[in-house]
């Protein structure tokens, strides 16, 4: 019922509202001058149109006799333009298995050429890219087009319109269909694959056999999931009152659907890609009129007409309103919208057409008196890709979370459709198969979700793309639970997992801003019905009807709670979860996450796996250094506060908590955002070339380390830093050294913290000394000083540093670049000057503190037992001891790296390893943090002058690469046994009385082993 109101909103938006349309017209008020027909006639029609009031109408008479020539200048443009796409729209009122052929001609000789298939009714359209999809080489002399009529059909009428004779378009658009199948054959492996591949995933033959008969059980699990299904895309019943009914009429009338016989017309209905055929002069108004005819606002029409249908008790108003809705229905199929037809470009499809699915799944009995069930059916198998649910297993496609965010219920729908037959049972059987194994992790950096728990997108861990993916996965989990269609235990398992570790990194709405991905605004919340549906569908393991764990997280994080979920959890004993705590390593996201008490710490890096940020034109315009240490602790929000110390109010984008980073002019920071490649958008997401960067944990403790280079393409290549986070409880140690670069123009800061202020009498101190507001303090510390924050977080200090602290009004731009911001902030940052070399820092963070403990902490820092010690700050290794627990923290940036460790003599790799002993055992956490997609040295191309080029991170060679295990060999202090029978590691003596251990590493993961002590 949502959609309901949403159209009602809309009509009020756009009442009285003239459309525009959205490219030049040429086959408007009359036939193009330069259009000659031979052997028939051209004439403008207004019996059909896609563009304006009319079209040219061209009848032929003498089968491929018949030609349309076409003349312009245009056409010499193409062979220049390595983008260069023909694009065209025909109606034809026949479908037949025949073809025009298109032939472009230079001097009279053939260039290039290509079919088009006539298998169609209605409007078809084509986006031909000449210099990859036509057959033959564009010249510069070309000018000259010919159209040949079909070879077996003498006499006909096609009609033509919105011809486009050279359009520059991004190659990853066009895509195949039935009447260009050879087009963007290369779109069947690319990165949006998923959205462009549907005429491979209606082809694709079945494999699973048809069952011999529908059994009463059958029927009774499909009215089951049907009657689930319901009750998710239609929650609660509304009253249709004559009011909607005339507000839905009038929002039918907009769109101006008139029959004429056996041809149906009305306003045209743009793909939301057509904005694309615009140039950048006419980009912004395109976009205006396409949002306002789009298929999003029909199909939403389509779906609030059929929720009132659904919803209605009058027989007067059912009739009107499934008249309403087969008119729409028609239409659309008309407009192209049909199975087969891949409307010129269709990526992003499912955030635009996700209403017709259920729309058509509801009015379905209308459908089928109407006589149009199975062409309904076709279009939304077609449109859905149902199909890629019929690969075999070894063969199925990994699919992306705009997949299980879009598609899951379209797909559902079109087998709902189906009348109750062994087709539909085999498709459902499909559909729970592709399901399961969707579900599970993969390990390369496409696909959705990974080992660690990190929720995938765009190639890196992004849970603002993530809540579309679990709020269209959960609620189809549990429908389809406790069915012979339910998904596998293990699916179900992972796919939990990977729920729960979003609890772990949000707070317990809210998640870190160096995971925000291009919206860094700190509004992105975690969704909670995805917890609730999981909890309804029962434990992986089907031995409890409610999962009580799920159903917890439910009632902690719903805001507004659904009431019958509510009181059927609570009936049951269940209350709501407690703030987690442990520590987590997410080496896909490169984010290692710390939780204590009601806080959450997390750190965030990046490497040449893992992009550093990602920015598209207004959007995170000033994120480049979000990933280059970034430390936030984040509170429970309040009626007060956000809980966070981010606020886009005057924000400095160059002192990112945690951060090292060039401090630069916000002009200097703005991203200069580009189309690279052939394999991207206007975006920007780098990469480093180190491949360093990752985390590991033992015993709820944990640490985190990289080495940080910046990107040539801003003059960053020769910045360079190796930091480390030790997190011991509620203790973080942060660790820089190697702080290096020959950049004389600005200077080289870390950042310790940059807090929003709601007051200015907020307290910061320092030693003991109130800071005032405004206030600025620089200095150079010759003994270990605190700072507490306004937050509660105290910090203490290591001699030699030198630092700024301020409390003031700060000006800057919005993460858009939209408009000037201004707020007041405390910030803490250490100086390293200009062009430094061989710069380093100490500090501790203490979390949740007051001045008193801190003055505590710092006697003890300086005493015989010291809460923590630094063993060693080299290029080589950094290493940390947590004095109250004995626990070693140990960074190995190189192998055989020159460890000072008493523990560790040597290392085949460069590794993260945490010890502790315990009593005669040793406990260790071992982890490779490379998860290597390739070896070797960076392949990022260069430059002529030898700088790493900007590249898309979908160009690169090993982007659907697996990432490979390895093994770590470990040389340890004296005489040590295995303690257990674990297959993961082995253990061998050297001659010199010393221990060998060979240490299994994958995807990441710790790999942790007791040993006890030898002989």
């Amino acid at each position: 019922m949502k959609k309901i109101v949403f159209i009602l909103c809309l009509l009020i938006a756009t009442k009285h509202l003239a459309i525009a349309q959205l490219q030049a017209d040429i086959c408007e008020k009359e036939v193009p001058k330069d259009w000659q027909a031979k052997n028939g006639k051209l004439a403008i029609s207004t019996q059909h149109q896609k563009m304006g009031e009319s079209s040219v109408a061209w009848t032929w008479t003498k089968g491929d006799e018949s030609t349309l020539n076409i003349v312009s200048d245009e056409f010499k443009k193409v062979a220049s333009d390595k983008r260069s796409t023909f694009v065209f729209w025909i109606y034809n009122e026949n479908p037949v298995a025949e073809k025009l052929s298109f032939t472009f001609y230079a001097a009279d000789k053939e260039a290039c050429k290509f079919d088009f298939n006539l298998n169609f009714k209605g409007w078809r359209t084509a986006w031909v890219m000449y210099h990859r999809d036509m057959q033959g080489t564009p010249q510069s002399n070309m000018n000259r087009l010919e159209i040949k009529a079909p070879v077996t059909i003498k006499k006909g009428t096609l009609f033509l319109d919105q011809m486009m004779y050279q359009v520059n378009i991004n190659p990853r658009s066009p895509m195949r269909d039935f009447q260009v199948p050879f087009v963007n054959l290369e779109g069947d492996q690319a990165a949006n694959a998923h959205w462009n591949s549907l005429y491979k995933f209606s082809t694709t033959p079945d494999y699973l056999p048809l069952k011999s008969a529908i059994t009463p059980q059958d029927k009774k699990e499909v009215s089951q999931i049907y009657k689930r299904f319901l009750e998710v895309i239609l929650p609660s019943k509304k009253l249709i009152t004559d009011s909607i009914i005339s507000k839905l009429e009038k929002e039918y009338a907009f769109w101006k659907i008139k029959r004429n016989g056996q041809y149906i017309n009305g306003r045209t209905i743009f793909s939301t890609n057509d904005i694309e055929l615009s140039d950048s002069r006419t980009l912004d108004s395109a976009k205006k009129i396409n949002a306002k005819t789009n298929i999003n606002r029909y199909s939403n029409l389509m779906l609030a007409v059929a929720e009132a249908h659904h919803f209605s008790t009058t027989q007067t108003n059912k009739d009107k309103l499934a008249t309403m809705f087969i008119n729409l229905l028609d239409h659309a199929e008309n407009q192209g919208w049909s199975f087969g037809s891949g409307m010129g470009a269709l990526h992003h499809l499912g955030y635009n057409l996700e209403s017709y699915y259920t729309a058509c799944l509801l009015m379905k009995d209308v459908i089928k008196a109407s006589g149009k069930l199975e062409q309904t059916f076709k279009s939304m198998f077609w449109f859905s890709g149902l199909g890629r649910a019929v690969e075999v297993t070894e063969k199925m496609p990994e699919s992306n979370i705009d997949v299980l965010n879009t598609l899951l219920q379209g797909m559902l729908s079109s087998i709902l459709i189906l009348d109750d037959t062994p087709e539909k049972m085999r498709f459902l059987q499909y559909y729970s198969r592709w399901l399961s194994f969707n579900m599970k992790p993969n390990v390369a950096i496409t696909g959705a979700f990974k080992p660690d728990g990190a929720v995938f997108h765009h190639a890196t861990l992004y849970p603002a793309y993530g809540v579309g993916g679990y709020n269209g996965l959960a609620p189809i989990v549990y429908v389809l639970s406790k069915t012979s269609y339910q998904v596998a235990q293990e699916a179900h398992q992972k796919f939990k997992e990977n729920l729960l570790m979003m609890h772990y990194y949000t707070n317990p709405y809210k998640w870190p801003i160096s995971i925000s991905g291009r919206h860094p605004t700190g509004t992105w919340s975690i969704p909670d019905k995805p917890y609730a549906y999981l909890a309804l569908a029962g434990t992986p393991d089907g031995k409890e009807a409610i999962d009580e764990e799920m159903a917890a997280v439910y009632l902690l994080v719903a805001k507004k709670k659904n009431l019958a979920w509510d009181k059927k959890f609570k009936q049951i004993g269940v209350q709501a979860a407690k703030h987690p705590s442990g520590h987590w390593s997410l080496n896909y996201g490169l984010l290692e996450i710390h939780r204590r008490d009601n806080w959450l710490l997390t750190v965030k890096g990046h490497n040449r796996y893992i992009v550093s940020h990602e920015a598209y034109p207004k959007a995170n315009v000033f994120g480049r250094y979000l990933s280059y240490g970034h430390v936030e602790v984040l509170f429970p929000e309040t009626k007060t506060t956000t809980g966070s110390n981010f606020a886009d109010k005057g924000w400095d984008w160059n002192r990112i908590p945690g951060t090292t980073t060039l401090h630069v002019p916000l002009d200097k920071l703005r991203a200069n955002i580009l189309n690279v490649d052939d394999y991207s958008g206007v975006e920007e997401m780098l990469l480093t070339d180190e491949v360093f960067a990752g985390g590991t944990s033992l015993n709820q403790q944990g640490l985190f380390a990289m080495k940080l280079r910046g990107h040539d393409k801003y003059n960053l290549g020769s910045f360079k830093a190796i930091k480390s986070w030790f997190m011991f409880d509620s203790l973080l140690v942060c660790l820089g050294s190697d702080i290096e670069n020959s950049i004389k123009e600005y200077p080289t800061e870390t950042t310790i913290f940059q807090n929003y202020l709601n007051k200015t009498n907020e307290v910061v101190l320092l030693d003991h000394q109130p800071i005032d507001f405004p206030a600025q303090l620089s200095k150079t510390l010759t003994t270990p000083t605190f700072v507490l924050d306004n937050r509660g977080i105290g910090y203490y200090l290591a001699a030699n540093n030198n630092i700024t602290l301020s409390k003031n009004q700060q000006q800057s731009r919005d993460q858009k670049d939209t408009q000037n911001t201004k707020g007041n902030f405390a910030s803490l940052v250490l100086q390293h000057g200009s062009a430094p070399k061989n710069e380093g820092y100490e500090y501790a963070m203490l979390i949740g503190t007051d001045a008193q403990k801190m003055q505590t902490f710092k006697t003890q820092m300086s005493g015989k037992t010291p809460v923590y010690q630094v063993l060693q700050k080299t290029a080589d290794a950094h290493s940390v001891k947590y004095t109250a627990q004995q626990l070693t923290g140990l960074v190995l940036f190189k192998e055989n790296s020159k460890s000072t460790d008493p523990l560790i003599i040597n290392n085949s790799k460069a590794c993260l390893i945490l010890y502790q002993p315990d009593a005669e055992k040793l406990n260790l956490a071992i982890t490779d943090p490379d998860l290597g997609f390739y070896q070797g040295a960076d392949e990022t191309p260069l430059n002529n002058n030898g700088t790493r080029k900007e590249v898309s991170i979908y160009s690169r060679y090993w982007f659907k690469t697996d990432a490979q295990p390895s093994v770590i060999q470990l040389e340890l202090k004296g005489n040590w046994l295995k303690a257990d029978d674990s297959k993961k590691y082995e253990v061998a003596k050297t001659t010199q009385g010393n221990t060998i251990i060979k240490v299994n590493c994958a995807y990441g993961l710790a790999t942790r082993l007791t040993l006890k002590k030898g002989n």
